[in-house]
């Protein structure tokens, strides 16, 4: 990923059975990348293809520091019961431009 860039950024999650994890199974989902955190009950993932849709903005790409991201995943189960995982090597790079387009 680059500073600038503006796409949906496809987050694939499993259950400890390795089953994938989709909206029927869930109360909510919550992914943070940096310090943007997008959720399924604020209407601002989406699910296709086995991948939650993380949109990121060209102004959220461009206020990541480069470098490895921190993000992380929260499950709220339908019983109620909420889970995290820390998401690996999400990349920024840096944009020799710092002008969104």
């Amino acid at each position: 990923m680059m500073q600038g860039d503006s796409y949906q950024l496809g987050v694939k999650i499993l259950n400890n059975a390795g089953t994938n994890v989709t909206p029927e199974n869930v109360a909510d989902v919550e992914i943070t990348i940096g310090r943007v955190s997008k959720s399924l009950s604020r209407g601002q993932l989406s699910y296709e293809s086995n991948c939650w849709l993380y949109p990121v903005s060209q102004s959220e790409s461009m206020a990541i520091l480069p470098g490895i991201v921190p993000a992380q995943v929260r499950v709220v189960w339908k019983n109620g019961a909420v889970e995290g995982k820390q998401i690996d090597g999400i990349r920024m790079h840096e944009s020799l431009s710092k002008e969104v387009l």
